[in-house]
């Protein structure tokens, strides 16, 4: 008996890091042709620095920082094409966005960074990173101080850019709620809380509107579904919907591909998108991804890519 305790607990933990069968090889996007301006959301993966700051935060080592910040450097400027606009979800901090343009600048590519804090008793937040010719005017929080049942609504609160160029526009970064313990009444409460008040926000709004990060819902998936239902009602377009349905996906859960990464536009904008395109080779490599401790693969997500033409 104690010999069969030791094999289940040396083969479980295996069987759950082990890598999907039958995944897509990786690929990258295409690069952005002269006349077109292009938009990135990806989640990071725990992207955290070497100090520990709460009791619920898990710093990493120095050298696995280092590796780090250099694989997603190259991950960037390499299959991801250096994007003018790069959403980026789980990240603790702008210093970590300030060494990921430190490192993209020695490869030839002149980001800026815009981090809000939030609220999340981890510290991870949301970001994003930007190059010429997009310019921005300002960045805050949405429902930084909403409340929920005496707690934040947003752990990471909406981060809202204006952007000026190249097109004038609104951008909201977000990272909602994951589905971790949603049998729980609460949890779905708060999920479908947090889809309600975006879309109603996204209503009344007059500007372009760009939506994208990781809504931690999809379609067709039962119960998790319910808040992505939900944020359809703002009238938004999905542009999931340019791909082909093989390739609607940018995470893998228990290996069954899932959409939990989207990307939103406003009615005017969905004229001015030229294509759409998700990268491969990070979702449902488990073994890779904890063996290599986030170095090769960068992230437990594909990134998901927007082409705006800036000629129409």
């Amino acid at each position: 008996m104690r010999y069969l305790l030791i094999v289940y607990l040396f083969l479980v933990p295996c069987l759950l890091w082990a890598d999907c069968p039958g995944l897509a090889p990786a690929r990258g996007v295409p690069e952005p042709a002269a006349d077109e301006w292009s938009l990135a959301t990806l989640n990071l993966w725990r992207l955290r620095d070497s100090r520990k700051d709460s009791r619920l935060d898990e710093p990493l080592s120095t050298a696995v920082l280092e590796q780090r910040i250099q694989a997603l450097v190259d991950f960037i400027a390499g299959p991801l094409q250096a994007p003018h606009m790069l959403a980026v979800q789980e990240v603790e901090n702008r210093d970590l966005l300030d060494a990921l343009a430190a490192g993209l600048a020695r490869q030839g590519w002149r980001y800026r960074v815009v981090l809000k804090e939030g609220n999340d008793p981890s510290g991870i937040d949301v970001g994003l990173l930007y190059r010429q010719p997009v310019r921005i005017a300002s960045a805050q929080r949405l429902f930084a101080e909403q409340g929920f049942h005496g707690h934040s609504l947003f752990s990471r609160p909406p981060l809202q850019v204006t952007v000026q160029a190249p097109r004038q526009l609104q951008l909201v970064v977000v990272h909602l709620r994951s589905a971790r313990g949603l049998q729980k009444s609460r949890v779905h409460e708060k999920r479908q809380s947090q889809a309600a008040l975006l879309a109603n926000w996204a209503i009344e709004q007059d500007e372009p509107l760009i939506i994208a990060g990781d809504f931690n819902s999809t379609w067709d998936a039962g119960r998790i579904s319910a808040s992505y239902e939900r944020f359809a009602e703002s009238g938004l377009f999905n542009l999931w919907q340019r791909l082909p349905k093989r390739e609607r996906y940018s995470f893998r859960h228990r290996c069954r591909p899932q959409a939990l990464d989207h990307i939103w536009v406003s009615p005017g904008l969905k004229t001015f998108v030229s294509r759409t395109a998700a990268s491969r080779g990070n979702a449902g490599r488990y073994d890779s991804l904890y063996g290599s401790q986030g170095v090769a693969p960068v992230s437990d997500h594909d990134a998901l890519v927007v082409y705006f033409s800036a000629q129409r």
